[in-house]
């Protein structure tokens, strides 16, 4: 499925991740978005330094913590690098980084909108 057909918050889908719950389906959301910025830096940061390991245990932390938010078109994103990192595909860092980059900034502004 193309990233542009997924929602970038499926909140049926985070509610049901969080149980039923949709107070901790936001609350959960909450604490993503808040830590979101500094894991994009960081993320980059490990790029240009081609820090690569490092790189992958916070892309994989980041994927981990995706698969509770109901964030479908950032998980994906964050899967594919992830895979790059881990098969040692190299050359599909960049465009993948910028789709993160992309990804991470469209879930920002639309979920500060919504608190807004």
């Amino acid at each position: 499925m193309e990233l542009d057909q997924l929602p970038v918050i499926d909140w049926e889908q985070a509610v049901k991740l969080a149980g039923g719950n949709r107070a901790l389906a936001e609350e959960m959301l909450n604490l993503l978005t808040r830590s979101l910025p500094c894991d994009l830096i960081s993320i980059k940061q490990h790029f240009e330094d081609q820090n690569y390991p490092e790189m992958l245990r916070r892309v994989h932390k980041l994927h981990g913590a995706l698969c509770y938010c109901g964030l479908p078109r950032l998980k994906s994103v964050v899967a594919h690098l992830e895979t790059a990192l881990k098969s040692n595909i190299m050359d599909n860092l960049p465009s993948l980084l910028k789709q993160f980059d992309t990804e991470a900034n469209s879930l920002l502004e639309r979920y500060s909108c919504q608190n807004t």
